[in-house]
């Protein structure tokens, strides 16, 4: 394993770390601070793997949901997505594997118009496929974080906690 391999992983698990200390903090500017900073690390992640793909992902996540936060209408913040994640696709496409952080991304931001157990149903849908996208691009360290939130959100329909109702729950690279 070279360098960017090492690095790739800690730039990950400070992306996680940044993440998850956001959804700490009760006003709004600062978890968007700590999310950006996340953001970063995840870029950072993918462009030390050669992961163009989900980089172009991440990236536009950041727009994205900037406009989920600054629209009314989420639906159409949705619908209006749909044609930037054809064009990732197409000038990123590395291979079938590549795909996987468009479906992912595409389906987190379909999970944004909803609120409560579908989305952290969803959520596990989400993390299911960037973990397929991480395994396929060795970062390792995404793919720890990711099988934890599937356990956590699995845990959460079992159990039927109210944990995330009404409160909408974008925890990936955002």
């Amino acid at each position: 394993m070279d360098l960017n391999f090492y690095l790739a992983q800690i730039t990950a698990i400070l992306a996680w770390i940044f993440l998850i200390i956001s959804y700490w903090k009760n006003k709004d500017n600062k978890l968007l601070v700590l999310q950006v900073i996340s953001c970063i690390f995840f870029i950072l992640n993918y462009i030390l793997l050669k992961a163009y793909t989900g980089l172009f992902v991440i990236i536009f996540e950041i727009i994205r949901d900037s406009l989920y936060i600054k629209l009314e209408d989420d639906k159409k913040t949705f619908i209006y997505s749909l044609p930037i994640y054809a064009l990732i696709g197409l000038f990123s496409y590395d291979g079938f594997w590549s795909l996987f952080s468009i479906f992912a991304s595409l389906n987190d931001g379909y999970a944004l118009i909803y609120k409560g157990k579908k989305v952290v149903f969803l959520g596990i849908i989400t993390y299911v496929l960037w973990l397929i996208y991480d395994l396929y691009y060795v970062s390792y360290a995404n793919v720890l974080a990711e099988a934890v939130v599937i356990i956590s959100n699995i845990t959460i329909l079992i159990l039927g906690k109210k944990t995330f109702e009404g409160k909408r729950t974008s925890i990936r690279r955002k």
